[in-house]
Parts: structure tokens; sequence; C-alpha cells
């Protein structure tokens, strides 16, 4: 089975290239904010330029990698547009990670020439001090404010991110520019984005959807304004969208679930300006969603975005209009985004029939330029197969699972590694998850395997529960036993959780996805 994307002209030029288009035709224009710092689109442009010179001088060039161990500041997005116009690529050493997880991730950039740093950041690489330069601190009056001449083409590198890696290490996966381009150009052109398009900056640095929440506003010519704290903090974030009147969010859905919250709880004054709220990364919750999306009707919109990393972060959207369905069957990840196609594989490759599930495959501009030092992985994962009618055709496996619905949207039900057994029967997380989210009195769910080795005890599925609140004003309460009755009316046993805890939320990681592995602790 194949979805087809829209096909637009190639990429003309590289991503930044349409930041100094806007810099030279609009430079008073408002560019970025952070806290009490602003530039305008000339300011930043000039400040990138000089530190490109910078860079070049350096000898970091094409080819390079700029490592960028920087909290969220205007110095981030200097550093970020310097590397890029110098020919380099970057690569997010997200300085909310510990130490030890940045460790890792430096040691796949061997071939880095500089990293980033702030005095608040250096500690954190100091296995990498010679490389380490605060950015802050360079004196780079003498450097040209011009654009240096520099050639960067489509199949060039723009950044590098870091994945998690079924072994625990980080896999560093590389992106090129004409993948890039075409995701901004999608995005902007799907859906108006222009100058009036203001963004704020919420998730981590080194989550690929910040790649794109930092540049979407810079490619329409729209101002970037950045949350001014490590990690996310959804009462600065909330007054900054209420004062800054915000119009984009390019989020995880846990951490919109808090900003709707907020709103709802200030009388909706919080996200009234917001125009469009891009969510990825997790399954969505309706019941978190649904009521704020009704009461904004015809203003703030959810888009339901699907992808991985290593093929530039979005292959598929889905704007959210019929909450009714989505309660009964899940909300869709929709139709490939500009110059992509969606395959629906089995095991050995082969295109499924409609409405048959099978592995998830990218084809198209986005597909990355696969990881570094990782050769083996990269033939397991990067692979061409015989398709359309035999022609060899170069996909991405994700791993996910999903199938294409009578209306030609795509479902997302799983993914191939989320398969557990217990008691020799083979269960999808991801499907039970589904199953419990629908029932009555569930606000939000997500199910883990607990107990079996090494804590000891016969494993079983338990359910981490948020209720819904009591309509008279009482705090949420759970009825486990009414849960398992429902859920045993319509699955079979196996696929009904032991056991049902009831929580307040879930934590959440520095990339403001659920954190399972703090969960997995309170399971046992």
């Amino acid at each position: 089975m194949r979805l087809h994307g829209r096909r637009t002209d190639p990429p003309g030029a590289p991503v930044h290239r349409v930041f100094e288009t806007h810099a030279k035709a609009h430079p008073g224009r408002p560019a970025l904010t952070c806290g009490p710092v602003s530039y305008t689109y000339g300011e930043l442009n000039e400040r990138a330029n000089r530190l490109a010179h910078w860079l070049l001088a350096r000898g970091v060039g094409p080819g390079s990698v700029v490592g960028i161990c920087l909290d969220r500041s205007p110095e981030l997005v200097v550093t970020l547009l310097g590397a890029l116009k110098a020919g380099a690529a970057y690569a997010p050493l997200d300085p909310s990670y510990p130490a030890e997880r940045l460790r890792l991730m430096t040691e796949q950039l061997a071939h880095a020439d500089l990293i980033a740093v702030s005095p608040a950041t250096s500690a954190l690489v100091e296995h990498c001090a010679d490389k380490a330069v605060e950015v802050a601190g360079l004196d780079l009056d003498a450097f040209p404010a011009t654009e240096p001449e520099v050639a960067v083409d489509g199949e060039s590198l723009c950044y590098v991110v870091f994945t998690s890696g079924s072994t625990g290490a980080p896999k560093a996966t590389a992106v090129r520019h004409k993948g890039w381009y075409n995701l901004l150009e999608w995005v902007t052109g799907e859906f108006g984005l222009g100058a009036d398009s203001s963004n704020l900056m919420i998730s981590s640095f080194g989550f690929d959807i910040s790649q794109r929440s930092l540049m979407a506003p810079l490619f329409s010519g729209a101002t970037l304004h950045l949350l001014p704290s490590r990690s996310f903090d959804v009462l600065m974030a909330s007054r900054l969208i209420r004062e800054l009147k915000v119009r984009t969010l390019h989020c995880a859905p846990s951490a919109l679930y808090l900003l709707i919250q907020r709103d709802e709880e200030s009388g909706g004054e919080i996200l009234a300006s917001l125009q469009y709220a891009f969510v990825g990364g997790e399954p969505l919750s309706v019941s978190r969603l649904e009521s704020w999306a009704k009461n904004n009707a015809g203003s703030g919109r959810i888009v339901n975005v699907y992808g991985v990393a290593e093929c530039t972060d979005v292959s598929s959207f889905h704007a959210l209009t019929d909450y009714a369905d989505y309660a009964a069957h899940g909300v869709p990840i929709g139709r490939p985004v500009n110059n992509t196609d969606l395959y629906i594989l089995d095991e050995d490759l082969r295109s499924v029939a409609p409405g048959q599930t099978g592995e998830i495959c990218v084809a198209g501009l986005g597909v990355g330029a696969g990881y570094l030092n990782a050769p083996a992985l990269n033939e397991e994962r990067f692979v061409t197969a015989p398709l359309d009618g035999g022609r060899d055709v170069a996909v991405y496996r994700t791993g996910d699972m999903g199938y294409v619905r009578d209306d030609g949207e795509l479902m997302c039900v799983g993914r191939v590694d989320t398969q557990v057994k217990i008691r020799g029967m083979r269960i999808d997380l991801g499907e039970v998850e589904n199953a419990v989210r629908s029932c009555q009195g569930v606000r939000d769910a997500v199910v883990l395997v607990a107990g079996g080795e090494p804590n000891g005890g016969e494993a079983h599925l338990a359910a981490f529960v948020i209720p819904e609140p009591a309509t008279d004003g009482r705090a949420a309460e759970l009825d486990s036993r009414a849960l398992r009755s429902e859920l045993l009316a319509a699955h079979p046993r196996h696929l009904v959780p032991k056991t049902f805890v009831a929580v307040p939320g879930f934590p959440l990681s520095p990339n403001g996805k659920v954190d399972r592995r703090a969960l997995a602790h309170q399971a046992g």
C-alpha cells in the first residue's frame, strides 16, 4: 500500500538563505526575543555572519560539524545560523541532558571541529574541553558583517540530532538541507505561515521537533521567541504566550496538555492568540484536547504530525476536526507531506493490501543521510526494495506499524519493538493503551510491563491512568473494577492490565514526552 505526497519543485536554496532574504528585505522586523533581549532580522543576520567568518577562519566549513551545548538563548540561534552560513552542520547537545549522556553523544561526534558552550554549560562537556568555545565571549567586530560565500547544496548536511537506541546508546542521525527545506516549505505553505506567525520554542533543544520550532518562524519571516529556561516551565510558557500573543507552537502533546490545563484555569486567556499547535512524537489523548478545541473552534487548530528524526522530523500530518470519530477510532497520522511517499510493507518488504497492517516506510526528499558511524544499522534501516511495479525504491524502515483507512488516512497502531510476550501471548502495548484510553472516566493512560525479572514475580500489564475530573468539582477517582469489566467486555483477557494506578499526571522527559522509565520505577 502506498500514499503519495504532493509533488513540488525541488528545493532551490539552503534554509538559511531564505532567512537571509527576509533579513535583506525587512532588516528592521523583529526576529528573535529571549527574556529582555531582542534582535531584528538585520541584527541577527549580521551577528551570524560575523560568527560564520570567524568559524571559517578557524577552519570550520563544509563537511564540519559544530556541537552546540547552550541553553535557550540568543547565542544559541546565532551559533546555529553561523554554523549553517559557514557550510557546516550543527549538532544539538542539550544541556538538560546528564553529563554522561552528553559524553556518549560527543563520542559519536569525534570529528566535530568545535563545541559552542557558555559558562553555565562548559562543565557538561569538560571531556571535550579542547574543542569548547564560549561564543558569547568572542570579539567578532573585526569580522565582516556580510554573508560569506560558501557553496552549500541540497545534499549537504544541515544538522545532526540524536535518537534513542535499543542498546541504550544514542544514535547520531544526519539530515540534509534538501529535506529540511522541503519540510519548512511545506509547513509554511500548507498552513499559510507568514510574518505574523510568531512561535515560542518550548521543547528541548535536543529534540528533533525543536529544529523545526527554531527555524520555521525565521523561514517565514516571523518572530522566534525562546523560553528562557533550561527545562519546560508551564507557568513561564503560559505567561509568554499570553503576553507575546504567540501564534504557533511545535511541541509534544504532553506539553500542550499542560498549557491547555492552564488556559482552562485562566478562563481561556492564555491560548487566545494561538493559531496552530503542531504536535507529535507520541499518541494523542483526545479527551485532553477536545474541550479546548471545541471552545476555540475557528481559531486555534491542532495538527497531528508524524515522522522520525531519520526522515527530517515530519512525514505526514492530520489537522484535527472530528473529535467524536477520534474518541471511537483514534487520531490518524494522516497523509504524506510534500515530496514524500509512505509505504505500508510486510516483513519481506512487500506492499500489503489496503486496510492491512504493516510497517510504515518512508521515501522521498525527507529521507536523511543515515546514522553516523553505524554502517550495520544503516543497512538495516535505510534499505532499497522493489516497489511500484518492481522499481527499486530507497526507503527508511520506521519500525512503526500502521494501516490505511478506506478514506486514505494513515493510522499508526504501535511499534514493532513495543510488542511484548507475557505468558507466551504477544501483546502490543500501544493497542492496550488505546483500549484503556477509550474507557469511561479515563482522560489518558500509559501501559507498561511490570514484575518479572529482575523484579521478581509474574510479569503483567500495569496501566497508569489519569482519571477524568468529577463534574461536581470533587477530586478525580479511579474505579479499577469498572475499568477492568469494561475492558473484558470487548478485549481478550491477556490484553487487559492486571493493575490500574491513578496518577495526577505523567512525568515528562526533557523532550516533553512521557517519561516511561520514570513510570516503570513506580511500577516496580
